[in-house]
């Protein structure tokens, strides 16, 4: 029994360190994709105010100095959004191993749980298919 204990115990470890990097990779791959995002639309709004350069109206120069302030800002509130989610998720990746680590009866219980929680939603789902 305390073969099985072990096995399950590391199972559910390299489950954990798995799903992690999972996460991180995704994480990667979302903060890439928002990062192209941001500087494209940060490059058209410059390319208008350029575009808009030339205008002499007094009301289009006192709105094109308050774009270039506000793409300023906006920069500088991504950088710090960037930086404040990769915080997050590493914190909840250390917290989430490091629980694992601590209660590993009480994680194979939460898995265990889970499990079954799916497995009764496919089942009245694949159920609830059938009699249409």
């Amino acid at each position: 029994m305390s073969a099985t204990t072990n096995d399950t115990a590391d199972n559910l470890y390299r489950a954990s360190k798995e799903a992690a990097t999972d996460f991180r990779s995704r994480v990667n791959d979302t903060r890439e994709h928002a990062r192209d995002e941001m500087r494209a639309f940060l490059a058209d709004v410059e390319d208008l105010v350029k575009r808009v350069a030339n205008v002499s109206d007094a009301d289009v120069a006192r709105v094109r100095v308050r774009v270039a302030n506000a793409l300023g800002d906006v920069r500088r509130m991504a950088n710090d959004t960037a930086e404040s989610l990769r915080d997050r998720a590493r914190f909840a990746v250390e917290s989430t191993d490091e629980y694992v680590h601590d209660r590993p009866w009480t994680a194979i219980g939460i898995a265990s749980a889970l499990g079954v929680l799916i497995g009764v939603g496919v089942t009245a789902a694949a159920a609830a298919s059938r009699r249409r």
